[in-house]
């Protein structure tokens, strides 16, 4: 990874058509603090529950809270819940854009967030929803000035603390995963024993082949904060293998 172009992996979000119960299952199964809400997702007719996992990493639970939602006919046809996006800081956005068009990806959302430029690449194009936050310094985050954070700062997980890995099924992982590194302008992936695999720093994107024609998020791996107790073990949430190492 060059200097000037790096990449963060900060939030990993699932979505859901019952909020209620996946936010249930996701605190029981992480053990996860109290939580809070984006609070730009409200006007997005999307309800929201993020949570952190160790000090600078997010998992989130949204919901659309209307039937006629494009995030609620997607989940219709893919079982009701699944992974849904990544979110990762980058130091800029220069060139982002023109490289997407480039490589035939197409950009759903461009806008600023809390002062910040951000862009959504489109989930049919790129694999998963995938969101490229310019947020510098890059020792900062979005929620680290609000309330609501640092009160689930203060109650944070203690079964795990940190997210290290993600798995992206996709018909062509290594493909896809040249045209992430790409566009976001870091260096070629790793070749592996069935695909490939893009470091954000010090977590990992492994993109692995489909299943069954299941593509998008299908694992995460959390860090277990206590090893000797749940490390080498797995649960499941949103249709996706939660894996503690």
């Amino acid at each position: 990874m060059t200097q000037d172009r790096w990449a963060e992996l900060r939030q990993v979000g699932f979505a859901t058509l019952d909020h209620e119960a996946d936010v249930r299952a996701a605190t029981q199964l992480l053990a996860l603090g109290s939580g809070f809400d984006d609070p730009l997702l409200a006007e997005l007719h999307l309800a929201d529950f993020t949570a952190p996992v160790g000090p600078d990493t997010y998992i989130e639970v949204l919901a659309p809270t209307k039937p006629e939602h494009p995030v609620a006919r997607w989940l219709g046809r893919v079982g009701g819940s699944a992974g849904w996006v990544l979110s990762t800081q980058v130091p800029s956005l220069d060139g982002v854009r023109e490289r997407a068009a480039e490589r035939g990806v197409r950009i759903a959302v461009d806008t600023q967030a809390m002062g910040h430029d951000i862009v959504q690449l489109h989930p049919l194009d790129a694999g998963v929803l995938l969101e490229l936050d310019a947020f510098l310094p890059r020792s900062q985050w979005f929620w680290d000035d609000m309330d609501a954070a640092k009160a689930a700062q203060a109650s944070r997980s203690s079964k795990v603390d940190n997210i290290v890995a993600v798995d992206v099924a996709a018909d062509d992982p290594a493909g896809l995963a040249a045209t992430w590194a790409a566009i976001i302008g870091i260096e070629p992936p790793a070749q592996t024993s069935d695909g490939a695999a893009i470091m954000f720093t010090s977590r990992t994107i492994r993109f692995v082949p489909a299943v069954g024609g299941r593509t998008g998020i299908v694992a995460v791996d959390v860090h277990a904060a206590d090893r000797e107790k749940v490390a080498g073990t797995e649960g499941e949430l949103c249709s996706t293998r939660i894996r503690f190492v």
